[in-house]
């Protein structure tokens, strides 16, 4: 509810909006007044918060006690302070949502809130106070979404000088103060406004006193943590160190517990990693093992709060074999694929620029002579690749392969297979597997085996029932790798690609586990994440949004263990980051292209790679070894008295990372050793 004291040194307004459900205004018994906008969408307060959308217009206020207070009078210094938690991003360029009022339409200490200049899916507060149209100065600090934050202002009435903090624990903590200049102004009251570009967002907790400590309530008061800056995506090549960094605020003091993921878990809650309870984590002489995801948990007496997952990606130092790219081409809402036209060309000059060897491409559309134009493409572009077109459809959109090596056989598979075995059964949208697994089988130079390539785009959310059918059809394809792919190819290289309409580091409600389905050991892939190099952002769509830029990461490529211990490169690319753009791109060629990103990856030769002999020790009976190896390879060992005549020792033994260890006993008189990599 709300009160207010008169007394010196006391709350001028205290609202904890401890109100029913329902307008603000009403609820409030009028205690908060409409002053502008729209009261056809209402502010209005759930669950105890005031929720501000800039779907609405409303501009609501309420009087501060004792008010009003000029310029000249002898109260001048004023400080407001609440949490805020924002649900949904601003927009780039922001609105303001929360100010100062005189007793007409003068406002002052606008806060504002923008995702220009932040990172993908983060946003910032900015402060101005004289202009409702321009911010004065912007806090440098991403701010995430979901998470509840302390923000604290003061106003100077003699001349509108206003001041930001964000999550302060003492007013000497870092701010930031407009630089507009001075006016004076009178102080009635406090306001929250409802306007385009603000997101979405929830108030909770608002204090408007006279000093730093009545609205941050000081001491006695303990603040749960807040991650102001949490670790960043990194890729590193085998052996190096990595470091990971946290910030946070909160009452102290704080605890740290840094948790790993690997890959093959992905979705799944990390583990605690043992002693690592300091706000840096380092990795020294990281292996493949330590490839995967790591949060951070910051607690305090007053609560906890988790960091997003930063992605660690581990690539071998080694000699590229093969370039390796996937891009879904967004056939839903293009269905003109001469090369004449505007789009196709810019996606053919991403790929005459990125000169992948191997190219999947998703949402090929069966309408408008498409698929045959895919050979018009091929020779305009990617003149002398070979081209393989018949993947199944769903009567819309299909996939497409392109190679520069030649492709021996391609298939189409799952199309029409049945959902109800992993777990779908609705009827709408249809039972069945309406798209495919595609593969092609090529014959990559160098490779002693063919490399089979699948691409599969799942079902995308645009009706009810496409998060349950998207995991069914994930199910399927797991089920395939593991009953029909592996038990025949189990040791040829193998990689699937394509978009999967699902992100994995921000999971749906619901979220059905879509991902989760596809890697692990059942079916051997490795989950990745390639970024972009400017940005540190794995995001893939949508790129047409001009607002937000992407937002979802949707688009995958997924190698089986021995290609997946050897990356040597890999990104998500935008040309739109290339400043300036080289001679044969246009700066605006991904937006042009398609609402998606495409992903590039590159490869080394996992049946190629030299290695050595790391450890030996021998404690009688037992003898232990280590060597460089690499996953999904088998390694037989020989023993020797003499040099001359070798027995073979221990056969078969698969890698699941680029070190293997073995221990075993020692047979009397034997006292030479060798490994040996299987082809």
């Amino acid at each position: 509810m709300l009160f207010a004291i008169t007394a010196r040194a006391a709350l001028l307004l205290n609202d904890s909006f401890d109100y029913p459900d329902g307008a603000l205004v009403t609820v409030s018994t009028n205690l908060w007044i409409h002053h502008s906008g729209s009261v056809t969408g209402e502010v209005v307060v759930a669950s105890g918060r005031v929720w501000l959308s800039e779907a609405n217009t409303e501009d609501v206020h309420a009087l501060l006690a004792g008010q009003p207070y000029p310029a000249s009078g002898a109260t001048n210094v004023f400080y407001a302070g609440f949490m805020v938690k924002f649900t949904t991003l601003p927009d780039a360029g922001g609105a303001y949502f929360a100010h100062f009022k005189d007793a007409s339409t003068g406002f002052r200490a606008r806060i504002w809130a923008l995702a220009g200049g932040a990172t993908p899916d983060k946003f910032r507060l900015g402060i101005s106070s004289t202009s409702g149209s321009v911010i004065s100065v912007t806090n440098p600090v991403d701010l995430s979404l979901n998470t509840d934050y302390l923000v604290v202002t003061r106003l100077v009435n003699s001349n509108s000088v206003s001041t930001l903090w964000v999550n302060p624990v003492a007013e000497t903590d870092d701010s930031i103060s407009t630089g507009e200049g001075v006016s004076t102004f009178a102080v009635a009251g406090y306001a929250f406004r409802e306007n385009a570009g603000e997101g979405a967002l929830s108030v909770d907790g608002l204090k408007i006193g006279t000093t730093f400590a009545e609205v941050t309530g000081g001491e006695s008061a303990p603040r749960p943590p807040a991650i102001v800056s949490g670790p960043q995506h990194q890729t590193i090549t085998n052996g190096a160190d990595a470091v990971f960094r946290v910030t946070a605020t909160g009452t102290p003091p704080l605890a740290y517990q840094w948790q790993f993921t690997p890959t093959s878990d992905v979705g799944v809650h990390g583990t605690n990693l043992p002693g690592e309870v300091n706000s840096n984590l380092t990795l020294t002489g990281v292996t493949f093992a330590q490839a995967g995801f790591y949060t951070v948990s910051v607690t305090n007496t007053a609560g906890s709060a988790l960091s997003g997952p930063a992605a660690l990606s581990v690539w071998r130092a080694a000699t590229p074999l093969f370039s390796y790219l996937t891009y879904n081409v967004h056939g839903n809402g293009l269905t003109n694929r001469s090369t004449n036209m505007w789009h196709v060309q810019a996606i053919g000059r991403q790929m005459q620029y990125l000169d992948p060897d191997i190219i999947t491409f998703n949402e090929i559309p069966v309408t408008n002579n498409c698929t045959a134009r895919m050979a018009d493409f091929v020779t305009a572009f990617r003149p002398g690749y070979y081209l393989v077109t018949n993947s199944m459809d769903d009567g819309f959109i299909h996939s497409v392969i392109l190679s520069r090596y030649p492709i021996i056989a391609s298939r189409s598979w799952l199309h029409g297979a049945e959902l109800a075995p992993f777990g779908y059964t609705n009827t709408n949208p249809a039972p069945y597997f309406t798209r495919d697994l595609f593969e092609a089988e090529i014959s990559v130079p160098g490779l002693p085996q063919p490399l089979h390539v699948f691409t599969v785009h799942l079902k995308s959310s645009q009706d009810a029932g496409s998060a349950a059918k998207r995991a069914a059809e994930a199910g399927a394809v797991s089920n395939f790798f593991a009953t029909v792919y592996l038990p025949v190819h189990g040791q040829e290289p193998y990689v699937l690609s394509g978009d999967m309409n699902e992100d994995m580091l921000r999971p749906p409600a619901g979220d059905p586990h879509s991902l989760q389905r596809l890697v692990g050991a059942p079916t051997g892939l490795q989950m990745t994440t390639p970024v972009n190099p400017l940005t540190d952002s794995e995001l893939t769509w949508s790129i047409q949004d001009t607002n937000a830029g992407p937002s979802m990461r949707y688009d995958y490529i997924l190698p089986c263990a021995a290609l997946g211990s050897n990356i040597v490169g890999s990104q998500v690319f935008r040309t739109d980051r290339l400043i300036p753009p080289p001679s044969n791109l246009y700066s605006d060629d991904d937006q042009i292209a398609s609402d998606h990103l495409p992903v590039f990856m590159i490869f080394a030769n996992p049946f190629n790679m030299p290695f050595r002999l790391l450890a030996i020790s021998v404690a009688p009976p037992s003898v232990s070894l280590k060597w460089e190896s690499i996953s999904n390879c088998s390694y037989n060992i020989e023993i020797s008295s003499n040099l001359a005549a070798w027995t073979p020792w221990a056969v078969n033994l698969v890698a699941n990372s680029d070190r293997f260890s073995f221990t075993t006993n020692l047979p009397d008189g034997m006292k030479f050793f060798r490994v040996q990599r299987q082809p």
